[in-house]
């Protein structure tokens, strides 16, 4: 390395057309940065999903890093990845540079050997976290040694705060302030790859909720709205969640909260129906909660030790203290039969949770997880492939419409919380509504799919996105 360049690192989010998600940071490369940037290395962000293949590339070239380093989340990442290389190389030809290329995300941990066949032999592959292994790779660059780089993974009270340059660019595109207060989750689920991360990252590791409670307050007396989304896979018990906002109430902290919860941690907790009401007047607006099946054999299948009617009414007890709950479910799997589904989905019907993404909910697996590992050794294939992929195509205009909402309604939701407004909650309502409609024809698609005619469907799908353009229109003229 040229003693007289400044060392830096480029981060790149490489982009995905399948993973269709509300707007976020890149926290996987906010965390990278973070860490570079406690040891004195310089480094900046590049994001696939917001700016285009050529602005990143010519962006990256621009900033002339010394090390680059792409995460790949989805083997579509991957191809996003090979394509972003091409550019720069083109690029970097024509200005005679070399660049060192570190690639690493859940795509390269869970399929190392998928991704060794796709990118070129000069990218270096990281498995796992990739914190300590990117400050060992700028230390082979720099001859620096850094601390951190020794261990093979950093402890809660290790990981710094994320670097996040661009948060108020992602708010303004409906975007909550991500938070992450832990990794690893205590489950033992068939279908996750979790369980079967190496090196002890699937061991659920929570942060303080000290230093969770400074990193909000902080947050939130710079940026607007205070609408904070936990990402965990699992935040850990009730009693965690009810630490936070204490912590946050002392603090005068006025802030509204997404989570994701286990159904066993609150119906496990005497007197849950009390603490969920608490929750609510703290700021908790929304909840999500891994059901995954209502049937007791796909349960035992699943490795999830549930009871599924208490966890029912775990969902029920959420909505009834004014909380907004989604429940994970997964209909189509190797053991579902057409009459196991229709039964569910009916289930779920019936406990107002079937939604047109509950419709074409089906497993998918990456490889590494206990199912996967199954499948491929039996060769196993879903058992209804034919008849999933028929609803899928008749339902695909539904679940279409049914995103605008997903995408838009979270942020109305924390707004109401944040500041109670009969003009929010109006639109809520009307938003829900127009979603019932989208919901309940879903439900006719699966439960009678020769006798609901691809004429309703799309005019449905067309009446319902002109009318949630209305509404968002109204909504932001108010604002």
């Amino acid at each position: 390395m040229d003693s007289g360049t400044p060392f830096r690192v480029a981060l790149v989010r490489t982009f995905s057309q399948f993973n269709y998600e509300e707007p976020g940071e890149p926290m996987g490369i906010e965390a990278l940065a973070a860490i570079l940037l406690k040891n004195n290395i310089e480094c900046r962000l590049f994001d696939r999903e917001r700016d285009s293949l050529d602005t990143v590339a010519q962006a990256i070239m621009d900033y002339n890093p010394s090390l680059l380093g792409l995460s790949v989340l989805l083997e579509d990442n991957a191809f996003d990845a090979l394509k972003l290389l091409l550019k720069i190389n083109k690029i970097r030809i024509n200005k005679n540079v070399q660049i060192p290329c570190v690639i690493g995300g859940l795509f390269v941990t869970t399929d190392y050997q998928k991704a060794q066949a796709i990118f070129p032999s000069h990218c270096r592959l990281v498995a796992g976290e990739g914190e300590t292994a990117i400050l060992r790779i700028c230390s082979e660059l720099t001859g620096i040694v850094y601390p951190d780089m020794e261990r093979a993974f950093l402890q809660p009270d290790e990981w710094p705060w994320l670097h996040r340059p661009d948060l108020q660019e992602y708010l303004d595109m409906g975007a909550p302030i991500s938070m992450k207060s832990s990794r690893g989750c205590p489950g033992q689920c068939s279908f996750c790859i979790t369980p079967s991360l190496p090196n002890g990252l699937n061991k659920w590791r929570g942060r303080k909720i000290s230093d969770v409670a400074d990193e909000m307050e902080y947050l939130s007396k710079r940026y607007d709205p205070p609408a904070f989304n936990f990402i965990d896979d699992d935040f850990g018990p009730l009693s965690r969640l009810v630490e936070l906002t204490g912590e946050l109430k002392k603090r005068k902290v006025h802030c509204a909260i997404s989570l994701q919860l286990r159904a066993k941690a609150i119906y496990d907790t005497p007197n849950y129906e009390q603490i969920l009401l608490t929750l609510k007047e703290s700021g908790v607006y929304f909840i999500f909660v891994g059901l995954e099946s209502l049937n007791r054999e796909t349960l035992s299948y699943f490795n999830k030790h549930i009871d599924p009617m208490k966890a029912l009414k775990v969902v029920q007890t959420i909505r009834d203290c004014g909380i907004a709950v989604n429940a994970g479910y997964i209909l189509w799997h190797p053991l579902a039969t057409e009459s196991s589904v229709r039964d569910e989905a009916v289930m779920l019907h019936d406990a107002g949770l079937f939604t047109a993404k509950a419709c074409i909910s089906n497993m998918g697996l990456f490889p590494g997880c206990q199912l996967y590992e199954e499948r491929s050794v039996k060769n196993h294939h879903m058992p209804l492939d034919y008849w999933f992929e028929k609803i899928k195509a008749a339902n695909a205009p539904l679940y279409d419409t049914w995103l605008i909402s997903a995408l838009k309604i979270p942020r109305y939701y924390a707004l109401a919380a944040l500041a109670p407004d009969s003009k929010i909650s109006l639109g809520i309502a009307a938003i829900e509504e127009e979603l019932a409609r989208v919901n309940e024809l879903s439900f006719k698609v699966l439960m009678d799919y020769d006798n609901t005619a691809a004429e309703d469907i799309a005019r449905t799908a067309a009446e319902v996105k002109e009318r949630f353009h209305e509404i968002s229109s109204a909504f932001d003229r108010t604002r």
